[in-house]
C-alpha cells in the first residue's frame, strides 16, 4: 500500500497511527487525513486516531463526527471537549449553514459510530493523549479540493439549498403543499399511517385469547356432547362420515329416514344452526379483532352498552339485588373495550422532504437512505445520503450512493456534480467510470429529446 505520496504504508494499525501523526506535525494534511482514516478503518475504536484526525480534516462538520466519536469512546477527554466547544463556537460564528447537517446541536448524542465501540466502550486500555492541533479556521461548505480560493459557483449555491423546503415530494422533489395527500406530478403517497400500538397491549391479547379459549372450548364441549347424543349410531355404523351427519341439516338424504328422524328429534335443527351461528361469529369477531378494524372496534362497544342498557332499565323499574349482579357483569366488557380503545388508534403522519429523526451517524443515514431508495423516495433519499457523504467524506459508496439517488431523480447536473468528490477519491474504481458514463448517455439522451 502507499500514500498520497507514494510511500509505502503499514497496515498494521499502529504504524498508520505513528505515520499519521508525523505527517500531521509536519503539516502534510492530506497525507494525514489518509493514514488515519485508514488506521480507523482497522481499528473504530482507537481514540488517538479519532483525535487526531479532528485535527487534519478540512471541516467543521468532519470535525465533530471525530471529536464526538471520542467523546463516546472516552467521555472524560479534556481536550475533545474543548475542540467540540471551538466547532460549536465557529459554527454559530459561521457565514453559510452546513448544507448537509443542520439538526440542532442539543438532538446530537455522543454515540460510538459504529456497534463495536459500543460494545467495547469501557474495556479499551487508555491510548496516550495526542498533542493536541489547534483547530484551524475554515468554511463550513465543503466544495471540491481543488476550488479552496474561489467563490461559490451558482451550482454549488443552488446544491447548498436545493432541499430546504421540507414540503418537497419525498419522491421526485416537487413543490406540494401541506395538506396533499399525494403529488401532483408523480402521483406519491405523501402520507403514511402507523398504529399507535404496534404490538398490541396485555389487554388486548387477554380479549382475543379469551374468544379463541371460547371457540375452542365450545366446538370441543360440543363434539362431546354430540358423541354421547350420537355415539351408539356411530358404533352400529348407521353415520359413517361427518357429511353424512351433517348433510341432515342442509336437507340432504344423506341417511335413511329413520336414522335422519332420530338425529332430528335428540338435535333440532335450531339449537344445532344456533351453535354453528354463534361459533362463527366468534370466530369472524376474533378475526376483525385481530385486524383491528376500528369501526368493529366502535360495534362491539356500542353492543355492549346496548346488552347493559337492559338490566339497567329493569333495575330502575324494580330494584334488586339480582339486578345489580347482572348489570355488574354487563359492564365489565364495557369497561376493557374501553382499556384497549389505543390498540385500534392509528396515527397519520406527513412525509417530509427531511432527515429522520433520532439518527445520528454516518452509517445511520446511510443505511436509512438505501432504504428510501428501495421505496423509490430518489428525494428523501438524497436528503440522507449528502449527510451521510457529509459525515464521512471519504467513503467512496456514500458518494456513488448520493450519485444514483439523483439520476433517479433525473437531475442528471446534479448527478455529475456529486460524481466529482468520487472521481477524486477514485478515479479509476469501474464503479465510477460507469457511474460518468451512465450521466453522459442520459445527459445526451435528454438533450436530443
Amino acid at each position: 500500500m502507499r500514500d498520497a505520496c507514494g510511500e509505502n504504508v503499514a497496515g498494521n494499525p499502529a504504524d498508520l497511527l505513528q505515520q499519521g501523526i508525523a505527517a500531521a506535525r509536519s503539516g502534510q494534511k492530506e497525507t494525514a487525513r489518509y493514514l488515519l482514516t485508514q488506521a480507523i478503518e482497522r481499528d473504530e475504536n482507537n481514540v488517538t486516531a479519532w483525535m487526531w484526525l479532528s485535527g487534519v480534516v478540512e471541516n467543521l462538520n468532519d470535525k465533530e463526527v471525530c471529536l464526538e466519536n471520542v467523546l463516546a469512546l472516552d467521555p472524560n477527554n479534556q481536550a475533545a471537549h474543548k475542540g467540540l466547544d471551538w466547532v460549536r463556537q465557529q459554527r454559530e460564528a459561521a457565514i453559510y449553514t452546513p448544507p448537509l447537517i443542520s439538526e440542532s446541536q442539543a438532538q446530537r448524542k455522543s454515540v460510538p459510530l459504529t456497534p463495536a465501540a459500543a460494545i467495547l466502550y469501557g474495556k479499551a486500555e487508555p491510548e496516550p493523549e495526542p498533542e493536541p492541533l489547534p483547530p484551524p479556521p475554515v468554511e463550513t461548505f465543503t466544495r471540491p479540493r481543488d476550488h479552496w480560493g474561489e467563490p461559490l459557483s451558482q451550482t454549488a449555491q443552488e446544491v447548498m439549498h436545493e432541499f430546504d423546503n421540507e414540503l418537497l415530494c419525498p419522491y421526485c422533489a416537487a413543490p406540494t403543499e401541506e395538506n396533499d395527500k399525494r403529488c401532483k406530478t408523480c402521483s406519491g403517497r405523501l402520507w403514511t399511517h402507523k398504529r399507535r400500538r404496534p404490538e398490541g397491549s396485555y389487554w388486548f391479547w387477554m380479549l382475543i385469547g379469551n374468544i379463541i379459549i371460547n371457540i375452542t372450548g365450545g366446538a370441543y364441549l360440543f363434539i362431546v356432547w354430540l358423541t354421547w347424543l350420537f355415539g351408539r349410531l356411530v358404533m352400529e355404523g348407521q353415520i359413517k362420515t361427518v357429511a353424512q351427519f351433517v348433510g341432515v341439516y342442509l336437507g340432504r338424504s344423506t341417511l335413511p329416514s329413520d336414522v335422519t328422524s332420530v338425529i332430528l328429534t335428540k338435535l333440532p335443527p335450531v339449537a344445532f344452526w344456533a351453535f354453528v351461528i354463534g361459533m362463527a361469529i366468534q370466530f369472524v369477531q376474533a378475526v376483525l379483532l385481530y385486524l383491528r378494524w376500528r369501526p368493529f372496534y366502535w360495534f362491539m362497544v356500542g353492543f355492549a352498552v346496548l346488552v347493559a342498557f337492559v338490566p339497567l332499565a329493569l333495575l330502575a323499574v324494580r330494584p334488586h339485588w339480582a339486578m345489580v349482579a347482572v348489570l355488574t357483569f354487563a359492564a365489565t366488557p364495557i369497561l376493557l373495550l374501553l382499556r384497549i380503545e389505543e390498540d385500534f388508534m392509528v396515527d397519520y403522519e406527513r412525509y417530509w422532504c427531511a432527515p429522520d429523526k433520532g439518527i445520528h451517524s454516518h452509517s445511520q443515514f446511510y443505511q436509512r437512505g438505501r432504504e428510501y431508495a428501495r421505496e423509490k423516495m430518489w428525494a428523501v433519499a438524497v436528503v440522507h445520503f449528502r449527510r451521510a457523504a457529509a459525515g464521512a467524506p471519504t467513503m467512496l459508496a456514500y458518494h456513488l450512493a448520493l450519485v444514483a439517488a439523483y439520476m433517479g431523480l433525473k437531475r442528471y447536473e446534479r448527478a455529475e456534480y456529486a460524481l466529482r468528490e468520487a472521481q477524486r477519491l477514485a478515479p479509476d474504481n469501474p464503479k465510477v467510470q460507469e457511474l460518468s458514463n451512465l450521466i453522459a448517455a442520459k445527459t445526451a439522451s435528454a438533450t436530443n429529446t
